[in-house]
């Protein structure tokens, strides 16, 4: 079983409440005599919090009664003010009972009334409560916009308790929604705030609900520090309960982790304990987790002993729900009236006797030393609270730069890796290096890519007794580069293989009406289109010792007896001819004698930025530096001209593909 049982994966969203008082209990007085000696605003500010405190002791419908009776008396009396709180408890109660319609009914009532008024508090905790009924009703897309807009609030009030009620709020919304990912980071920025208003218990729920969605992850090991992490806090607060279904979700991980020993050792510890607490909900958990480990390890017998122990106590928790049930169904209405009369006297006292202490607290404290420390104390207190939201400020961008970095991690990874398929494809359709010399007898390549794939490319090839050669540089560089690349160089080759066209400028005009053809197109906008390359293209007739040589403004160097000629390309590229007539290239017939030194090459080394002044390397330079080496072999040739790049880059980037060719004739 790889998915932890949800039911006791703990995700919490706490509510935003308003202030709730606490009331003690009078046996004497009657509750109802009470409220009938209140008016006005008064009567409805009792009634509310009669309502809140039912509510917190889990006496929904009491509670739901008293709110209704806030509710008639705010619309009989337009002289109370405070309604927003009436719709707001409303809210709450019809929430807790499941009638989610008129809880959001209510929530937005209070909400619309908060915003009249322009108080931001009750906004912020309005929206996030409408968030969340949204979030019970399954509409995820309403859940999300109404707690991210009760984050906003809370942010901008700077409510430390509040923001990371949101973010948990958020957290336990997209978990609903399976997204694991937003669900974590907002868990993770709830215990953020959490542990900065140093809300322990809050903090152990938070990073419980983290190690379990570390565990659906499959990031086993966080999951247990997670576990353990709550366990410590746990333990601190002495609540047993939450330290044993702690353990329970460890013993759940590591039977993930296929180490069901483990796994049964801590479903066990955390059974002892359960036990102890007759906390039947850990109990079945745990044997839930027993039975999966026994099963799964090979121990048949106990898991089928696990197996029917948990079919006994969910039976048990069963009956004990309905007969609860059916309990409460038959005392609810014999109860409220009796329940009222015992509450009210304690109720009136706690209210009497807060009242007094108060007072002799104000009366006591006010004094001019007490006035100058508490001014003192304000100071120190507020900067406090600007550093304390400026580290929260940045902790949390931390946390938001993290899983950024890691999505932008993952995209680049999937980028490169495409780019290098690309690289091997470009490469498979390029020639070997090495092969040149089953075309030429001498001669280099030297081929450096600006980036993983090139635009630039070079391209060999035999018909009959001719051997053929170029040196091409593609619009762009890099990936734009390298499909243009591919077209070129299977266009070159159709054109001599398929089409039997060997000289120079017939196979350019060739290649320059079907890729003008293939890039006349309409951009997205209108734009047009105008890709192409430049190349030099050449054919050597050994019989005759005559080479033909065309270009597309790359020119063709032969140097012989210390001395460059050059041999100037047709000044327009190949393709990109739009909206006019096609263009026709020209040949050139030149008699070669032995030991002949052939150039071919594109813009990338003489364009290159360096030296001590970081300038470009340029034509001129290019020409002496091949001067002074043509002699030389071949292998050699390429190494010099390799490390003089290198040499003249330094540390400056390459900016563009470098191709030159060397022939040996």
């Amino acid at each position: 079983m790889n998915t932890p049982i949800h039911k006791y994966i703990l995700i919490i969203f706490l509510l935003f409440k308003v202030v709730e008082p606490v009331f003690s209990q009078s046996e004497n007085d009657s509750i109802q005599k009470i409220i009938d000696s209140k008016t006005g605003e008064e009567k409805c500010s009792f009634l509310i919090q009669l309502s809140q405190k039912n509510r917190i002791e889990g006496s929904y419908y009491t509670a739901l009664a008293y709110a209704k009776e806030a509710l008639q008396l705010i619309l009989s009396d337009a002289s109370i003010k405070d309604k927003e709180r009436v719709y707001f408890e409303l809210g709450f109660v019809y929430q807790y009972i499941l009638e989610y319609d008129k809880s959001l009914n209510y929530y937005l009532k209070a909400n619309e009334g908060y915003e009249s008024k322009s108080n931001l508090i009750g906004q912020g905790a309005a929206l996030c409560n409408i968030g969340e009924v949204y979030r019970l009703m399954r509409n995820y897309k309403k859940a999300i916009e109404y707690i991210n807009a009760g984050l906003n609030i809370n942010r901008k009030l700077g409510d430390a308790p509040n923001v990371a009620s949101s973010e948990n709020g958020l957290g336990a919304l997209y978990y609903d929604m399976n997204d694991l990912e937003n669900s974590i980071l907002n868990f993770k920025l709830a215990l953020v705030y959490y542990k900065s208003v140093k809300d322990v218990r809050n903090v152990a729920l938070t990073q419980n609900n983290i190690g379990s969605i570390n565990n659906e992850l499959e990031k086993y090991q966080e999951a247990i520090a997670d576990y353990k992490e709550a366990m410590g806090i746990f333990s601190n607060l002495k609540d047993s309960m939450s330290y044993a279904m702690c353990m329970a979700n460890i013993g759940n991980v590591y039977n993930n982790m296929k180490n069901y020993n483990q796994g049964i050792d801590y479903s066990l510890r955390g059974l002892e304990i359960s036990s102890r607490l007759n906390d039947r909900s850990t109990i079945a958990a745990c044997y839930v987790f027993l039975a999966e480990g026994s099963q799964l390890s090979g121990d048949y017998k106990h898991a089928f002993e696990y197996q029917t122990k948990l079919l006994n106590i969910k039976d048990t928790i069963y009956d004990l729900k309905t007969n609860q049930n059916i309990a409460e169904m038959q005392t609810r209405y014999d109860t409220e009236k009796k329940e009222k009369q015992n509450k009210i006297l304690k109720q009136e006292n706690d209210l009497q006797n807060l009242s007094i202490n108060r007072q002799k607290i104000i009366n006591y404290s006010i004094t001019l030393g007490l006035v100058l420390v508490i001014g003192l104390a304000f100071f120190i207190f507020k900067g406090y609270k600007q550093k304390q939201k400026a580290n929260l400020q940045l902790e949390e961008k931390n946390i938001l730069i993290e899983q950024k970095n890691k999505i932008v991690e993952e995209k680049n990874k999937d980028i490169t890796d495409s780019i290098r398929y690309a690289k091997r494809l470009q490469t498979a359709i390029l020639k070997p290096e090495n092969t040149l010399a089953n075309y030429f007898d001498d001669g280099f390549i030297l081929f450096k890519p600006k980036d993983i794939v090139s635009g630039d490319f070079y391209w060999f090839e035999k018909f009959d007794n001719l051997s053929l050669i170029a040196a091409a540089d593609c619009t762009g560089h890099g990936v734009p580069g390298a499909f243009m690349s591919i077209i070129g160089c299977n266009l070159l080759s159709q054109a001599v293989n398929e089409y039997a066209i060997t000289r120079p400028a017939a196979i350019l005009n060739s290649i320059n009406k079907g890729l003008t053809k293939v890039l006349q197109q309409k951009g997205e906008e209108g734009a047009i289109v105008k890709d192409g390359m430049d190349i030099a293209l050449c054919s050597f007739n050994p019989d005759k010792m005559v080479l033909e040589y065309a270009g597309a403004y790359n020119p063709m160097w032969l140097i012989r007896d210390n001395k460059v000629v050059e041999f100037s390309a047709d000044k327009f590229p190949v393709g990109a001819f739009i909206d006019s007539e096609v263009r026709h290239f020209n040949s050139h017939e030149i008699p070669v004698l032995k030991g002949d030194m052939l150039y071919l090459f594109s813009d990338g080394y003489a364009d290159q930025f360096g030296g001590t002044a970081g300038k470009k390397f340029k034509y001129k330079p290019f020409q002496n530096l091949l001067l002074d080496i043509y002699k030389k072999p071949c292998v050699e040739q390429r190494d010099i001209l390799s490390d003089s790049f290198n040499s003249w880059k330094g540390s400056l980037e390459q900016i563009d593909d470098v191709l030159v060719i060397g022939i040996r004739i």
